[in-house]
């Protein structure tokens, strides 16, 4: 792998090389390149593109469309728009644009931000493989409805996999999770504490397993109950503590509301019934 630059933390344990499958692959790379700020004034500029090429696309009707025609086209068409117009443009876009290798290494422990995390299948005695993130959603109305404003929505996930994609010259690390399933496997109780079911439809997003490792906000999981299946979704102590490896469960304290890191999640039009969310009665997340 060379002595490429890590975008963010480094690995505490022995790597794996591991090859990824083309469609994983791309659901990665597609990933990095919706939350890369030098990628982003591209996206606009895309759409506009398809826009012109089909009038249809214009319409507002035909918004969900347009969406698909982007998230299909977008990393061809941004390889291409790169390489003719390099002038100026940085050499981490350069390779954004061109694309990771289909290797990646694989790792068992990350730190990043002053905070451990594991894979759920290596864990011993710490329990650092729960997170949390903050994504921004599309809500809607009803489905007719194009009247469409954005909205915030927390997913809380257990990492099963920590992976370095690399981009030739430089790599970037992502957490690869199980997400806990919208809006059934997460609840609000009457104390106002948030739980997760992990093990509710996991098949949801198994399209969409990615976050950058930088997005991840530590958590930890306390089981409701000795028969349940829901866990309480519990604060992460101080930094210190994970630096000296010493956490216990006493150091967490119950919440309903996280430190806010936001992100940017791909729409997939082909998933909208799917990932529609009761509470908003229309909330595309994916």
């Amino acid at each position: 792998m060379g002595d490429e630059t890590i975008l963010g933390g480094h690995p505490f344990t022995a790597g794996e090389l591991i090859d990824l499958f083309e469609e994983e692959l791309q659901i990665a790379h597609r990933y990095v390149l919706y939350n890369s700020a030098e990628v982003e004034p591209y996206i606009e500029m895309h759409k506009i593109e398809l826009k012109s090429l089909d009038t249809r696309l214009s319409k507002p009707k035909n918004k969900s469309l347009l969406q698909k025609r982007h998230q299909e086209t977008f990393s061809a068409w941004l390889q291409d728009k790169i390489k003719i117009n390099d002038r100026g443009i940085s050499e981490t876009l350069k390779w954004l644009a061109y694309g990771p290798r289909s290797h990646a290494m694989s790792y068992l422990g990350y730190i990043i931000n002053g905070l451990r995390f594991h894979t759920k299948d290596s864990e011993k005695s710490t329990q650092n493989s729960d997170v949390s993130i903050e994504a921004e959603t599309i809500c809607r109305s009803s489905v007719k409805d194009t009247n469409q404003i954005v909205g915030k929505i927390s997913y809380y996930r257990i990492i099963k996999d920590i992976i370095l994609l690399d981009y030739h010259t430089f790599r970037v690390p992502l957490f690869k999770c199980h997400w806990a399933n919208i809006p059934n496997g997460v609840r609000i109780d009457e104390d106002g504490f948030t739980l997760v079911n992990l093990y509710e439809g996991q098949s949801q997003f198994e399209k969409d397993p990615f976050i950058l490792a930088s997005q991840a906000k530590q958590v930890f999981y306390s089981r409701e109950n000795d028969t349940s299946s829901w866990y309480i979704v519990l604060k992460a102590p101080p930094r210190c503590c994970f630096d000296m490896e010493i956490c216990h469960k006493s150091d967490y304290t119950a919440y309903s509301t996280l430190d806010r890191v936001v992100l940017k999640l791909p729409y997939d039009s082909n998933e909208y019934e799917q990932y529609a969310r009761n509470d908003c009665d229309d909330i595309i997340i994916g």
